[in-house]
């Protein structure tokens, strides 16, 4: 590749008009390129990267789209701040020292395995790993090291199709906003809850494609526990939803689950009539009194909650009888005699 091939964007600086009255006749205007901050070198096929001038001055280096199988000639680009490497076929994170300016970091579509080689990125703030060709059943890693020197510096991460089983390594990216996790093999709600919980800054999730997202409850779980997440798996979080999850959780921590016992099962001669609401209403004391070993727990019921009223306090069902058309007639009648008697006796009081 020739050296012009090199798309370059530069900074224009002017030079002041000069005064009229200095020189009226004569109007200049000069345009010095003394600054290259962006370096256009996307699909050129390039197998390395070449040796750049006016290092200095690059902030944005567009590399991607290209043959690349390593990382090197970048140390002297100490004031990049933007690099995009992405769809290249490089195979390791290396020789990136030099660049403690870097803010993002676009190396996706590529064949790390290892999430390494970023220790001395002291200000990076995204990163863009995404969709590495690795092989099957090869989950992608993290290296403590380069994890720990994100941690208070990393807004932003993406880590979607890369196999990944686990987010417990990433459990010190406390300052994280937004975390692409999508299509990878995450399957505990547990692991993920745990891991984001000191997050006090995620506001944005992504476990779209993830096993984890055909569990019941599984979005619920987790917005009750992070501390303010508005969005998840592209939808919106209110508030209102946002603080009745994180009551529950609350109550579900001071107050614990109590096991659901169904005494019609472990409670001879309770009778099959009554209503399941009955038959499983009982008290403290009447389960300590049948000592039924059926009950693993039996502090699992609270004494100072109301005690409720037992099965055999109760009267028996009465089968209903139809009244035959003799009883119905008798009554009549009865009701008929009564009314007489109650007239007679008004006409008697009227005459005295």
């Amino acid at each position: 590749m020739n050296t012009t091939d090199i798309y370059i964007m530069v900074n224009p600086k002017q030079d002041a008009l000069p005064n009229k009255k200095d020189n009226p006749v004569k109007k200049r205007r000069s345009t010095i390129f003394n600054k290259v901050t962006h370096l256009y070198l996307q699909e050129k096929s390039l197998v390395k990267i070449p040796t750049l001038s006016c290092s200095q001055d690059i902030q944005t280096l567009y590399l991607y789209d290209n043959a690349l199988t390593t990382i090197d000639n970048l140390n002297n680009l100490t004031g990049l701040q933007n690099l995009y490497l992405q769809n290249n076929k490089i195979e390791r994170i290396e020789n990136m020292s030099g660049l403690n300016q870097l803010k993002k970091l676009y190396i996706g579509k590529n064949k790390i395995s290892v999430l390494e080689g970023l220790e001395s990125l002291e200000q990076l703030e995204e990163l863009h790993i995404e969709k590495q060709d690795i092989p099957k059943k090869m989950p992608f890693c993290f290296d403590p090291r380069t994890i720990l020197t994100l941690a208070e510096t990393l807004r932003i991460l993406n880590i979607a199709s890369n196999q990944i089983d686990s987010l417990k390594s990433l459990s010190p990216l406390r300052c994280l906003e937004v975390l692409d996790a999508s299509n990878n093999n995450i399957e505990d709600v547990k692991d993920i809850v745990e891991t984001i919980r000191t997050w006090y800054s995620i506001r944005d999730l992504k476990f779209i494609g993830n096993p984890v997202t055909k569990k019941h409850r599984y979005k619920e779980d987790i917005i009750a526990n992070v501390h303010r997440l508005e969005i998840i798996d592209n939808k919106n979080i209110t508030d209102t939803t946002r603080s009745f999850l994180k009551r529950f959780e609350e109550g579900k921590t001071i107050y614990g689950l109590k096991p659901n016992v169904n005494l019609a099962e472990i409670m001879p001669g309770l009778p099959k009539n009554y209503s399941a609401t009955l038959q499983k209403a009982a008290s403290a004391s009447i389960i300590k009194e049948s000592r039924c070993k059926l009950l693993d727990d039996i502090a699992a019921f609270d004494v100072a909650e109301p005690a409720y009223l037992t099965w055999n306090m109760f009267p028996k069902r009465k089968q209903f009888t139809k009244p035959s058309q003799s009883q119905l007639k008798g009554h009549k009648m009865e009701s008929q005699k009564n009314i007489l008697i109650k007239r007679s006796s008004l006409t008697q009081r009227r005459n005295t």
